[in-house]
């Protein structure tokens, strides 16, 4: 419902008239006119007691519901009114009568929404201030003829209005109303109606802190509840392991044993000739190798790490590894590489294990390929930031080491239990299942981790994360100070740079914060690169201190050719002719942020 507003009166619905008005609460006084508060008990003269009486009711619930229609039932019955309603404010000051306690026979309102265009300009500041207004005949308050027309429609003859205040804000208005006749309101009533305001507005706002602390603590119970799932989820998956586990071990121990128990049985036979004995002989032996492998599969998966570790260069050993898969590889497997070599960062590790690991996942990939394929290794360094899924690992520099086979690939399930102990879908095979669960704690021990993607039809890629041997670079660089949210985009970068380690590391990082990267670590290779990618380019970074070349001729040069292209200096130099952007620091973080501001994405 909307009401205009005129003549400076205030709407209808809570409209206080002119008979007095109050500015601030007064203290009740110790005695009441015999005409309010008639009766034989004490208490009932008495309006302080009858007013504490009221609040002992409104203070015993929390619930915001039950705070207020007790409120409006309290109110009326010590007034003997015909209606008692709370009127809360919405934030553009319009409002609802949220509750309501009212005589047979009066209009009801609750649930009525009224709005009017200058309260909030001509009301709100004085009703937040603590204005009281009574009207005791609203047929003799001189109100306009549309006013009193309105008021006449609700049914109101009598109105006192007090303004409720909550956390120092105007939270709305009580409001008591007479229906069937005029009501004179005397002074302590509007006394009293004032003090059980202020009373009211704080059990308001212990309501509102309830409910809040209500609802937070049902969203801790919530995420308590998920994460006591979470665990009991866990639990059973370490028990379906354990399962998997005991059911495997026995299941290969017995195919290891019969042979043996059918051996040791038939030497017993007096007619076999000695090439028969040592058929049988033989076959007790084989078991006995298969037991012993078992054994030490086992043990690897239960000890995950062990033996000497030593600073490992994996270019070289994989390299090794390469040159072996092309002797063992099925006729039609093709294998490929790709291992930068020769500046992969060096690895804290035991070699004779990380050859097992990636043995594994190559033969791994070579069964998947039964109708032949391609299987290709990768190594390359990177600036690894930190993932909610490996909470436990710090960002740094790590080497990837990745397997790809074009097989048939795992479905999602497969792809989920891979690494559990004893799960296989070659069991008919021969295959044990320990291969990749041993594979991962291996990793695991040496302070990394496997992932795999995979899809049916779509071959799978295994990659294997090992923490780099830090740099004295990465110090220089200040890499673990730089924050997140410097993403490149997928920009392109040009990077020129003559020193090595310090090239690398930069490689790694723009490619870790999503920058593609072409490198140059001379003059020539500089200039060609550019030429040839200018279209493409986002940015050139150009370490002023090239051995061959003058970095500030090549960055003239380069601005002559593409002088909208960002150009940024590592070092001192006189580009007082050159739209460069000069950093004195090799600093990480001062450079992806300087990326960020000058390099715009790359749009595909």
């Amino acid at each position: 419902m909307k009401y205009p507003c005129a003549d400076d009166v205030e709407p209808p619905t809570v409209y206080l008239g002119s008979a007095f008005e109050l500015r601030r609460p007064l203290p009740l006084p110790e005695a009441a006119q015999p005409s309010l508060w008639g009766g034989a008990s004490h208490s009932d003269r008495n309006p302080l007691a009858a007013a504490f009486s009221s609040l002992q009711r409104i203070h015993q619930s929390l619930d915001l519901g039950v705070v207020l229609s007790t409120t409006v039932a309290e109110v009326r019955q010590l007034l003997q009114v015909e209606r008692v309603f709370l009127f809360r404010f919405e934030p553009d000051w319009s409002g609802v009568v949220v509750v309501e306690d009212c005589a047979l026979g009066c209009l009801p309102l609750q649930g009525q929404r009224v709005y009017d265009e200058c309260f909030a300009e001509k009301w709100v500041s004085a009703y937040a201030q603590g204005r009281v207004q009574a009207v005791g005949d609203v047929e003799q308050a001189g109100l306009t003829p549309c006013h009193l027309e309105l008021i006449r429609g609700l049914g109101v003859r009598a109105n006192l209005v007090v303004p409720l205040l909550a956390q120092g804000r105007l939270w709305g208005l009580l409001v008591a109303q007479h229906c069937s006749a005029p009501r004179p309101w005397e002074i302590a009533e509007v006394q009293m109606m004032q003090q059980l305001a202020v009373q009211v507005g704080l059990a308001i706002q212990q309501a509102d802190l309830y409910q809040q602390m209500q609802a937070e603590l049902t969203a801790h119970r919530q995420v308590e509840a998920q994460l006591l799932q979470q665990a009991q989820r866990s639990r059973d998956r370490h028990l379906d392991s354990l399962g998997t586990l005991a059911g495997g071990m026995a299941h290969d121990l017995s195919n290891i044993l019969t042979p043996i128990m059918l051996a040791a049985e038939m030497l017993k036979q007096p007619a076999l000739d000695s090439q028969q004995q040592q058929q049988w002989l033989n076959r007790i032996q084989t078991s006995a190798h298969q037991g012993v492998s078992l054994a030490d599969q086992v043990l690897s998966f239960a000890q995950g790490m062990g033996g000497q570790q030593a600073a490992i260069q994996l270019a070289y050993l994989l390299g090794e590894l390469v040159q072996t898969l092309q002797e063992i590889r099925p006729r039609d497997i093709s294998v490929t590489a790709q291992l930068r070599q020769p500046r992969l960062w060096t690895v804290e590790a035991n070699a004779p294990q990380l050859q097992q690991v990636f043995m594994n996942l190559c033969l791994n990939g070579f069964e998947a390929m039964a109708e032949g394929g391609t299987l290709h290794l990768e190594a390359r360094n990177i600036w690894w930031r930190g993932a909610p899924d490996h909470p436990q690992t710090r960002p740094g520099a790590y080497v990837v080491v990745t397997v790809i086979d074009t097989g048939t690939g795992m479905t999602a399930a497969v792809c989920d239990r891979s690494c559990e102990p004893f799960f296989t879908t070659r069991a008919q095979a021969g295959h044990s299942g320990l291969g990749l669960s041993t594979a991962q704690g291996l990793v695991k021990g040496h302070g990394g981790w496997l992932k795999t993607i995979s899809q049916p039809g779509s071959g799978t890629t295994v990659e294997v994360y090992l923490p780099a041997i830090a740099e004295p670079a990465a110090v220089t660089l200040d890499l673990a100070s730089v924050p997140a949210g410097l993403d490149g985009g997928q920009a392109q970068v040009l990077l020129v740079m003559a020193d090595d380690p310090i090239r690398e590391l930069h490689r790694a990082l723009l490619e870790s914060y999503g920058y593609r990267v072409l490198v140059a670590a001379e003059g020539a290779d500089a200039i060609a690169l550019f030429i040839q990618h200018q279209a493409e380019l986002g940015a050139v970074v150009l370490d002023l201190a090239l051995p061959t070349v003058n970095g500030t001729a090549m960055l003239r040069r380069m601005h002559h050719i593409l002088p909208t292209l960002p150009l940024v200096a590592l070092g001192q130099g006189d580009l007082a002719e050159v739209a460069v952007t000069t950093l004195n620091s090799p600093d990480g973080a001062i450079l992806l942020g300087t990326l960020a501001q000058v390099c715009p994405p790359h749009q595909a």
